[in-house]
């Protein structure tokens, strides 16, 4: 995710994946700059707002609001106001502070893509042990492999991501922390903060109870996303309707060894510093006391009525 300018700028789409991003996300070459820079207008307007204003951030979100200025100017405000009003969520959020969720193969993105070019990416949320670390570590995870997928990969930006939600070994302990609160939580990352196009969302080898948490997340979700939901019990034929079963997993029917892309695991755990960066970025937040910390503070800053501390994200 570093930041890049205008000028450096080489869009990667080619063939196949230029046209779809022409007709389905209404994408036109020869006015797309203009249309970043016109959300990046619009950004640096908003009262204390820091934004990202690089390409390389702002296209993400046109693309999946296909290029409707006013939907992904409220997509790129969701995203820092979401990482205000949740501090404990966002705080230096990176990597590194979801390592034991990647060790733990909670998540797998696979080498291949499925037969409409989407990046694929399994959840075994039965591997979670709830006494290891709290369900909340889970969303922050799915956030940190999502945005760096989307970000860096303009091919995925126009196809989409299939994710895959592998229930085998779930248990009734797992799913008693599985409230409102945390629902809410994932889903508004996925529908609402994320310049994410959702293509396809699986559920494989459903529980008896899966009826009870799948209500409780029925509940948040959008009309769009509830249609692109597929359950599949513990048969595989609709699932390798749709990817090649050579690509997948053995645990999916497939052919390859789970966890077999250890090249994005490593690429993934030693990004931290590209999140460092996009850190920075985000609402200020103005404190009106006086803090001793704070005598080093820019004076340019001073007399605005407080002092700006650090970025809340």
């Amino acid at each position: 995710m570093s930041l890049m300018s205008y000028s450096d700028y080489k869009c990667s789409l080619i063939g196949e994946v230029l046209e779809k991003a022409k007709k389905e996300l209404k994408e036109d070459p020869n006015t797309r700059i203009i249309e970043v820079k016109n959300l990046r207008t619009r950004l640096e307007k908003v009262p204390g707002l820091q934004p990202r204003t690089d390409i390389k951030f702002l296209l993400p979100f046109l693309r999946a609001r296909k290029f409707d200025q006013e939907r992904a100017f409220q997509l790129v405000k969701n995203y820092y106001e979401v990482r205000k009003e949740q501090p404990d969520m966002f705080d230096d959020l990176k990597p590194s502070r979801v390592k034991h969720v990647i060790e733990a193969g909670i998540y797998e993105v696979l080498k291949g893509r499925d037969n409409q070019g989407c990046r694929v990416i399994v959840m075994r949320p039965g591997k979670w042990d709830p006494d290891r670390f709290p369900i909340t570590d889970l969303p922050k995870a799915s956030f940190l492999i999502l945005s760096k997928i989307i970000m860096e990969d303009e091919e995925t930006q126009v196809n989409g991501i299939h994710m895959i939600n592998n229930l085998a070994g779930a248990t009734m302990k797992q799913a008693s922390h599985i409230g409102p609160s945390i629902a809410k939580k994932f889903l508004h990352l996925i529908q609402d903060v994320i310049p994410l196009r959702l293509k396809r969302f699986d559920y494989v080898n459903e529980p008896t109870f899966f009826d009870i948490v799948f209500a409780i997340f029925k509940q948040f979700q959008k009309e769009k996303f509830t249609k692109r939901i597929v359950l599949n019990g513990d048969k595989f034929d609709k699932l390798h309707e749709s990817i090649n079963p050579e690509l997948l997993p053995t645990d999916l029917g497939g052919k390859q060894e789970p966890y077999a892309n250890k090249e994005w695991v490593q690429e993934f755990l030693a990004s931290d510093g590209l999140f460092s960066e996009d850190n920075k970025f985000g609402f200020l937040n103005m404190n009106l006391q006086k803090n001793k910390d704070d005598k080093k503070a820019d004076s340019t800053l001073q007399g605005l009525g407080g002092t700006f501390k650090k970025l809340e994200i």
